[in-house]
């Protein structure tokens, strides 16, 4: 009986250790420098990223970072400082490429309602369907629709992203609605998902959210395009935000980071998917009036 008793603990243990072994295979967080705080700009970036990693850096909302093994940055929906959110986008954000996914101020920079946009001039920026090289990275734009009832000003515009570099492809679906068959056969293979999810379901319901995961079967998703309480002064603004805390609750396997920045790893990703939650970045500064 004791022998049994050892040799069933004994295989506990080394089953709980290979399944953290396998997850630390998966995800390597970079440095959190939150304690270095500086307004001018995110933190400085981790070392050198080997063959088949990338980096994924979280700014807010909707807006992410992304690096290459071979060092291209590009940089996905930048919001406009205090529009609707009641927050900065930091200055000093250094990319090669933006991608948008659609028109909005808080997707777009502010760039179709006439704001400042100038630090956009150097880069090349691209907005619509196509297949574009960046370095060792391979992007395309795929046709989708900006969520109902959103964004008839602009014809419900709606680009879907996937990003291969590292042999992973990243998937970012901006404002989109429920995707339709010919979206999930566009999109393909999905690595890592990013997707609009919050409380009030702003962008996705929560059903939609559930299909299009059932369809497109990540092994990571990143929630986005939620509000962020820390950098929210106004509780009445933003209007139809909500928390992510309420979904959250709901998802048997969820790794929050506790920092802005990871690098991924190709064919080390989980066994069963999960829900990574990114901190926002440090350089984000929230604003004291938002502006309306």
């Amino acid at each position: 009986m004791t022998r049994s008793v050892t040799r069933l603990g004994l295989l506990r243990t080394v089953s709980l250790a290979a399944s953290l072994l396998s997850l630390s295979c998966a995800l390597r967080l970079a440095p959190d420098r939150a304690a270095e705080r500086q307004p001018a700009g995110p933190a400085a970036s981790p070392d050198r990223l080997g063959a088949g990693e990338v980096e994924i850096e979280y700014v807010a909302h909707a807006c992410f970072l992304l690096r290459s093994p071979g060092g291209k940055r590009v940089l996905i929906d930048p919001y406009a400082s205090r529009v609707w959110l009641g927050y900065d986008f930091p200055r000093g954000i250094e990319a090669d490429a933006v991608l948008i996914t659609h028109p909005h101020y808080d997707h777009d920079g502010g760039r179709r309602r006439g704001g400042d946009v100038s630090w956009m001039s150097a880069l090349t920026v691209w907005d619509g369907p196509g297949v574009y090289d960046l370095g060792d990275l391979r992007i395309t734009g795929i046709e989708g629709k900006h969520a109902e009832p959103w964004g008839k000003e602009f014809g419900q515009k709606n680009t879907l992203w996937v990003v291969e570099v590292g042999g992973l492809r990243i998937a970012h679906l901006g404002d989109n609605g429920p995707l339709t068959p010919e979206n999930v056969a566009a999109l393909g293979r999905v690595d890592v998902l990013m997707a609009p999810i919050d409380e009030g379901e702003h962008i996705l319901r929560w059903a939609d959210l559930a299909a299009i995961r059932s369809a497109l079967q990540p092994s990571i998703l990143i929630p986005m395009h939620y509000r962020i309480a820390e950098l929210e002064r106004d509780p009445e603004s933003p209007r139809d935000l909500g928390s992510i805390e309420p979904w959250i609750a709901r998802e048997p396997r969820v790794r929050r980071l506790g920092t802005h920045r990871a690098v991924f790893r190709a064919g080390s990703l989980p066994e069963r998917p999960e829900v990574v939650v990114f901190s926002f970045s440090p350089a984000v500064t929230a604003a004291r009036t938002p502006q309306p």
